[in-house]
């Protein structure tokens, strides 16, 4: 998890300290610096970006709520606001458009808000973090006769980061990110795809940014597949170009589920390949602990759900997150049992092995026989024939009898 070292504490009778990551991300484990948001919120509003000033309120507002109750109703009031306030996009130039449906091509974010600090394998970490590093020693690089990073190919199956990855890449670097919008780029008369892509990249070429090229192999197919037709093998000539000839003040960023389409020719253009993998039990137990604020060794539901989320996505975690919160605040049952059971119902699937393992996570944890039974699927006279849902002297009762 990438945390800030920074140290700050809210003073006053109301003393807490707050969970948000560095500048502008939510991350547990590390106080709130009141005096930095302070500072970066600032300087979001000046940039004029209402949208983004919205988004990093509701997370700091969110964050805030549980330490001060006696500020329920004007929080409440200024969460409404920001729920509700008119986006406005604000650019320093207009974005590109297709000459023939007049849809943007592009999308831009000038400051880059983050729902949640990401969390990576320390290989991953490591080459973005090298990235950020050289950024901000380009000079000291250049005058070495050397190039910081300019293109990186992100590779892995969906929901595990890459877009993410870019997005954070912005925000550490401090630079806008442009979003190639790939339904308007390519929904044009096929001639005209090549000349969209082309004038993508030329308006991203024209200042320090992030330019991401999201669903690569749509774009770089490989050129010996017969089902493609002329103008989309093309493309990958467009492109090779445009990698060649990107400068070393942007950074691109390519993005793919299916690395095994992609043409020969584009992968040696890049300066980095990572590949991004499917999170382990131990990371998604880590994701859930930072993003519910629950340390992990005091949330006996976190194991469990991690140990149902086996072979899931990070995007898997926080979109059953999400449900479970909603679940939480509707049904006004703790946050915790709603994300059991959230976990439990993608779980009945499941192998019985797994739900068996869950089953007896649960009893250990104290939940009654008929709950472990609603949970996981498994019917009431399993339990007890297994021992397991049973209280402990029950079950080493019965374990003892079954082996005498």
């Amino acid at each position: 998890m990438f945390r800030t070292n920074r140290q700050g504490k809210m003073q006053g009778s109301s003393a807490m300290s707050i969970n948000v990551g560095r500048n502008n991300a939510l991350a547990s484990g590390q106080p709130f610096d009141i005096q930095m948001a302070f500072v970066h919120l600032i300087r979001i509003a000046l940039q004029g970006s209402h949208d983004d000033v919205a988004a990093l309120a509701r997370q700091y507002l969110r964050r805030i709520e549980p330490y001060r109750a006696d500020l329920k109703a004007p929080l409440a009031a200024a969460m409404e606001l920001a729920q509700t306030s008119p986006v406005r996009r604000q650019s320093a130039r207009p974005l590109p458009v297709d000459p023939e449906s007049k849809l943007e091509l592009v999308r831009c974010e000038r400051a880059v808000v983050l729902s949640h600090e990401p969390l990576w394998p320390a290989s991953i970490e490591k080459a973005l973090r090298l990235v950020v590093k050289e950024r901000s020693r380009e000079d000291e690089l250049r005058s070495g006769g050397v190039s910081p990073t300019r293109s990186l190919l992100f590779c892995g199956p969906p929901g595990v980061g890459k877009t993410l990855a870019a997005h954070w890449l912005a925000r550490e670097t401090n630079r806008p990110i442009f979003t190639l919008d790939l339904a308007s780029v390519m929904n044009s008369f096929l001639g005209k795809t090549g000349s969209n892509l082309r004038t993508v990249i030329d308006h991203a070429k024209r200042e320090p940014s992030v330019l991401l090229l999201d669903e690569f192999d749509a774009l770089a197919k490989r050129r010996g597949d017969v089902t493609e037709v002329g103008e989309l093998k093309r493309l990958v000539t467009v492109l090779i170009q445009e990698l060649d000839a990107w400068p070393d003040h942007g950074l691109l960023v390519c993005a793919t589920n299916h690395a095994e389409l992609l043409d020969p020719a584009v992968w040696r253009r890049f300066d980095a390949v990572l590949d991004f993998p499917k999170p382990t039990s131990s990371e998604i137990a880590q994701t859930l602990s930072c993003q519910l604020g629950i340390p992990a060794k005091n949330a006996s539901s976190i194991s469990i759900v991690a140990l149902l989320l086996q072979d899931a996505s990070f995007s898997d975690v926080n979109s059953l997150i999400n449900r479970a919160r909603r679940s939480a605040i509707l049904d006004g049952v703790d946050l915790d049992l709603a994300l059991l059971e959230q976990a439990c119902s993608l779980g009945r699937a499941a192998p019985i092995a797994v739900r068996s393992e869950v089953a007896r996570k649960l009893q250990e944890a104290g939940h009654s026989q008929r709950r472990v039974s609603d949970l996981t699927g498994i019917a009431r006279d399993t339990l007890r024939k297994s021992g397991v849902g049973a209280t402990p002297a029950v079950a080493i009762k019965r374990r003892k009898k079954k082996g005498s």
